[in-house]
C-alpha cells in the first residue's frame, strides 16, 4: 500500500479513535451542567514498512446542558504525528486539528427490551484550509444502552462519518460495562469502521473508570487491532461544573 493510501485510511482510522475511545453515551447530560472532557491518546499503526505515530496532547470536548434532554458539544483535537519508513522519520507535524461542533438530543427512555437512545450530529470544520461548505464534514451517531442488571450495563452506537475531504465510512460501538461499586468500573468494548461492506479496522478496547469525586472522572483504556497493527493507550479526565448558581 502506497503511503497517500496509507495516510489517507489512517487518517479515517485516527478521528474515529479520537471520538470513541469509549462508547458515546445514550442519555445527554442534565441542563445547566458543563462537562469537560481532556483526552490524551498515543497511537501506534503499521503498514508495511511504514509506521505512524499518533498523539493527541490533549483533545478537549466540551458538552453543555442546553435544555433537558438536549446538549451542545464542541471538540477541539491537537495532534502530533511522525510517520516512519524503513526506521526513516518521513515527517513530523503538530497540527490543531479539525473542529467538531454539534448536539446530542434523548430520544426515548428505556422501556423492557427497548433501549434508551439518543442522536448525536455534529459538523467537522476544516482548520487547515479556507472555510468552504463543500468541505464541511459531519457525524452522525445512534447511541443506545439496555441495563442488563443493576451494575451490567450494555452502551452500543452505530453511525457515519464524512470527512472534509469526501471520505466516508460507517461504525460501530459495543461497550459492556460492570460497575463494581459507586466509584470504581471496568469495561470491555469492540468497535470498528466499514466502507461498502468492507470492514476497514475491527478492534478490542478494555479499560476501567474511577470518580475521585462527583466531580472529578478518570477514565484509562488500551486497545489492540483485530485485523491491522494498530495500538493505543489513552485516558478521559472529567470535569463537571454546575453552571447554575444556587
Amino acid at each position: 500500500m502506497n503511503k497517500y493510501l496509507f495516510c489517507c485510511i489512517l487518517c479515517i482510522t485516527l478521528k474515529f479513535n479520537l471520538i470513541a475511545q469509549t462508547a458515546e453515551p445514550s442519555a445527554t447530560i442534565d441542563k445547566n451542567i458543563l462537562q469537560i472532557e481532556l483526552e490524551s491518546l498515543y497511537t501506534i499503526q503499521n503498514e508495511g514498512s511504514e509506521k505512524m505515530n499518533s498523539w493527541s496532547i490533549p483533545s478537549i470536548l466540551f458538552r453543555y446542558g442546553l435544555l433537558n434532554g438536549f446538549e451542545l458539544q464542541l471538540n477541539t483535537p491537537i495532534i502530533k504525528e511522525k510517520l516512519w519508513k524503513n526506521d526513516y522519520l518521513i515527517h513530523s507535524i503538530n497540527k490543531f486539528d479539525d473542529i467538531q461542533i454539534g448536539f446530542s438530543l434523548n430520544l426515548w427512555k428505556e422501556k423492557k427490551l427497548l433501549p434508551e437512545a439518543s442522536i448525536m450530529i455534529r459538523a467537522i470544520l476544516p482548520t487547515d484550509k479556507k472555510f468552504s461548505l463543500d468541505e464541511l464534514g459531519k457525524i452522525v451517531s445512534l447511541n443506545f444502552l439496555n441495563k442488563i442488571s443493576k451494575n451490567l450495563s450494555l452502551n452500543y452506537n452505530i453511525g457515519h462519518v464524512q470527512e472534509t475531504n469526501n471520505l466516508s465510512s460507517c461504525f460501530y460501538i459495543v461497550n459492556l460495562s460492570y460497575q463494581t461499586s459507586s466509584k470504581l468500573r471496568f469495561f470491555a468494548e469492540n468497535f470498528g469502521d466499514f466502507h461498502n461492506k468492507s470492514i476497514m479496522s475491527h478492534n478490542l478496547n478494555i479499560g476501567g473508570g474511577y470518580n475521585f469525586s462527583d466531580k472529578i472522572i478518570l477514565d484509562i483504556s488500551v486497545a489492540n487491532g483485530l485485523n491491522q497493527k494498530m495500538f493505543y493507550i489513552g485516558g478521559v479526565l472529567t470535569w463537571i461544573i454546575n453552571t447554575k448558581k444556587n
